[in-house]
């Protein structure tokens, strides 16, 4: 009986809770979350507001707090969500808006930072908050504008409202930016600071820093900041690699080491990762025999410790024991103890796999990251191994999805960010591509290498004024970089700025290695043609040559320029010279060759050029004039034996195997031409010019379905190009793939670039035919056919005056 009255009670409770309706059960989860709110207990708050939503997806309250704590814990993201959420279901919500355009602002979103700013606007334009992201939109106009008046104007205004709102970072942003247009660096400073103290995690805050004070050349304060981001961040490599580089640029080499040597010495017990770092800055650091003899020691010391047998190995490998080395590693991963560190020994199979790629044994190494990889998806350093093959297969998804892969596991690895930029590059997404070069250079740190990278992309935009804020910014770190200092002065030569080419010869004369000072002539006498002309060349190039401190290299240079400039015979006479007075220096018997062709002497110089092929075989370049030399004679059989001869002393050269490729394209051997462009596209598929010419000829001359496949995947980095030569190529594999409107944006900037080439014309012939522009066509047609010339092909000529003929005949219908 008591069993049937609980039995009941139950049932008329599970009924009065099945009537109970989803908005009333979010309304009581809400409600709860309020209670524990209340009582200081928001970790309980979150899972309630969240069972709110889960019973009402539109229950707003429950949205905004979840936002609310999501914002304040500083989770952007799933905070602009849910803020988001609440804009989207009620567009009249201000702290909605407010609050989306205040993270926008944050996170560079700039569409959203408008869009959400202008709603807050609308709603209550003098709300202090409202005010405040309204100045930040404006301020941003003027930057954008490049107003400096504007900004100095609202810099007041900012000024002005900082005692209301001492803590805002949008506010703190807009007066970094305006103390430092306004030169008024130690105020900027002061405020990077107080950002540095409420956001000590945000490490861009210290780069800013850091730029501000190289751009005070306080090289000082550069140091203690750097030494300030090692602390703060003793996990990421970066900042101590930043730190080595910039001692060492400041000629403090020892105090880099000893650095090292007392992080080394403070390691706890069994700890060999600062060892390694020490033997690798050593080894950076041309002190070979000293790693070397350090790491043997401490290999006996520690002979379980497998790290340093791989690096002791790895070391062995670089100084030419390779098949001793790959034994070593082969051991330690073949015997590695079941208790072994997993990702200490994921990375020296990484390493194995490193060395045997290196040592030609390809298929190896990509057996060996395909067993890592099936053991453990996510070893960053064997995703980025295989992403490196796909991106040269041009599998450009699976590269992509690879170092997804890797930058979740490792969100700041500037290698798989620029492996992700080489892969968009493939895909000719040039947005993604400096997207992702510009993620990899602030992840470095603006290393050099990676600024160099991005630079490069970015001058190729011809977006200099960008490239050159990414190579001072490097600078600040390493001053004395050649390669960072000689882009910077090719930079300025574009922008004609002597003044500060001038800081960059002389700081590449200070530097002082042959290299340095080689780039440091090479922009001086550019500097000096452009604004004295060539007779000032001439004399700075003659004293140059004529020194006893002479430059190495000056008086072939002098020879250059004599030749650039038309006197062939005073070339030809200092070639001479030279060689009487050096005969066992090849360097000056070929130069004398290049002179006695310029002076018309084709014969003395076939001579002298066989000479020097017969006393270097290795040297491609001779190989290269010798077969010009002999083109000039017409003597094809010559021409084509030199070719082979030089390409089997130089079986790896690139410029003999293109010219090779180049003449039988000439010749109408097109199969013969595809096979070579298809072996220098093996040895290095990331050229552009192999990459556009292999495909080419595949669109071109052939008309199955794989080669023009093929030629597609090939083509697809032109995408956006405005070279005439690469946009013909890219707008021709559109036309052969159906897409006619777009081969048309392609082929008519390309067939006004290229007025001469038949081939070009014929093209956009074929696309105004298709298009059902006769008249165009026939007049394109007729332009190719006049201009085929001696050298066309048979094959085109048969088609260009059969498309005429078809032209004319339905013309006259």
């Amino acid at each position: 009986m008591l069993l049937k009255k609980f039995t009941l009670s139950m049932t008329l409770c599970m009924a009065l809770i099945a009537c109970e309706s989803d908005a009333e059960r979010a309304e009581g989860h809400y409600q709860r979350g309020l209670e524990l709110m209340a009582e200081g207990d928001e970790a309980r708050a979150r899972i309630e507001f969240r069972n709110a939503l889960q019973q009402e997806a539109t229950h707003i309250d429950a949205r905004l707090e979840l936002a609310r704590l999501n914002y304040e814990d500083g989770s952007l993201r799933p905070a602009f969500r849910n803020y988001l959420r609440v804009a989207e279901q009620d567009p009249n919500n201000l702290e909605a808006q407010v609050k989306l355009g205040e993270m926008a602002f944050m996170i560079k979103n700039w569409d959203a930072f408008e869009r959400h700013t202008g709603e807050a606007i609308r709603l209550a334009s003098d709300d202090a908050n409202v005010r405040l992201l309204d100045l930040a939109s404006r301020y941003r106009d003027a930057a954008l504008a490049e107003d400096r008046a504007a900004r100095q104007s609202l810099l007041a205004e900012a000024e002005a409202l900082e005692a209301e709102f001492p803590d805002n970072e949008i506010l703190r942003q807009i007066l970094i930016d305006g103390y430092t247009v306004s030169e008024r660096y130690d105020a900027a400073l002061a405020q990077i600071e107080k950002s540095i103290q409420a956001t000590p995690e945000d490490v861009d805050l210290y780069f800013a820093k850091i730029r501000l004070l190289g751009t005070l050349n306080d090289e000082d304060a550069v140091e203690d900041e750097l030494r300030r981001m090692v602390a703060t961040f003793p996990d990421e490599d970066r900042h101590q690699s930043n730190l080595l580089r910039f001692l060492i640029s400041r000629d403090k080499g020892d105090e880099a080491e000893s650095f090292l040597r007392d992080q080394a010495a403070a390691a706890p017990a069994g700890d060999t990762s600062s060892f390694v770092t020490l033997i690798q800055f050593l080894l950076a650091t041309d002190k070979r025999a000293e790693a070397a003899t350090e790491l043997e020691n401490a290999v006996a010391a520690n002979p379980d410790a497998l790290d340093l047998r791989a690096l002791n190995a790895s070391l062995k490998f670089d100084n030419g024991q390779r098949d001793v080395a790959l034994a070593e590693m082969q051991r330690i991963v073949d015997n590695a103890p079941e208790d072994a560190d997993t990702e200490q020994m994921d990375t020296i199979k990484v390493t194995l796999a490193t060395m045997l790629a290196t040592n030609g044994n390809e298929v190896g190494a990509r057996r060996l990251v395909e067993q890592i990889l099936t053991d453990n998806p996510s070893v960053v350093g064997a995703l980025k191994m295989q992403a490196r093959w796909m991106v040269e297969d041009d599998d450009t998804e699976g590269a992509i999805n690879a170092m997804r892969a890797a930058l979740a596991e490792s969100p700041e690895d500037s290698e798989a960010m620029t492996i992700m930029a080489e892969a968009y590059q493939r895909t000719g997404d040039k947005a993604l591509m400096l997207d992702f070069l510009s993620l990899a250079n602030d992840a470095s740190g603006n290393a050099p290498e990676e600024a160099l990278r991005y630079a490069t992309a970015l001058a190729a935009e011809d977006r200099l004024t960008a490239a050159e804020a990414t190579l001072l910014d490097s600078l600040r770190l390493q001053s004395a970089n050649t390669e960072v200092l000689t882009l910077l002065g090719n930079i300025y030569l574009e922008q004609k700025d002597s003044g500060r080419l001038r800081q960059v010869i002389d700081a590449l004369e200070d530097i002082a290695t042959p290299e340095a000072l080689a780039q440091a002539r090479r922009l001086e006498v550019a500097l000096l043609g452009r604004e004295d002309g060539a007779d000032a060349v001439m004399s700075y190039l003659e004293a140059l040559a004529a020194s006893p401190e002479q430059v190495g290299g000056a008086d072939i240079a002098l020879i250059q320029a004599r030749l650039q400039n038309n006197e062939p015979e005073a070339a030809r006479d200092l070639a001479q010279e030279l060689v009487a007075n050096n005969p066992d220096n090849l360097s000056y018997a070929y130069f004398l060759g290049l002179t006695e062709a310029a002076t018309g002497d084709i014969s003395g110089a076939k001579e002298t050029m066989a000479a020097v092929v017969a006393a270097a075989p290795g040297a491609d370049l001779a190989w290269l004039q010798l077969a010009k030399m002999q083109m000039i004679d017409d003597a094809s059989d010559d021409v084509l034996k030199t070719l082979n001869d030089g390409i089997a002393a130089n079986p790896q050269s690139g410029n003999l195997l293109w010219a090779k490729a180049s003449y039988l394209q000439e010749q109408s051997d097109i199969d013969g031409a595809i096979e070579i462009y298809s072996q220098l596209y093996e040895q290095n598929s990331a050229s552009v010019i192999v990459a556009n010419n292999l495909a080419s000829l595949l669109a071109t001359f052939r008309s199955d379905p794989e080669s023009l496949e093929r030629a597609t995947l090939i083509a697809r980095r032109l995408q956006g190009t405005e070279v005439p030569a690469l946009m013909d190529t890219y707008g021709w594999i559109l036309f052969r793939n159906g897409d006619t409107e777009g081969a048309l944006e392609y082929l008519e900037p390309a067939a006004a670039g290229l007025p001469e080439d038949a081939t070009v014309q014929y093209h956009l012939g074929r696309v105004y035919k298709e298009l059902g522009r006769k008249d165009e066509a026939l007049a394109q047609m007729r332009k190719a056919i006049e201009r085929v010339g001696p050298l066309g092909s048979a094959e085109l000529v048969d088609e260009i005056r059969a498309k005429i003929a078809e032209l004319e005949a339905s013309s006259d219908n």
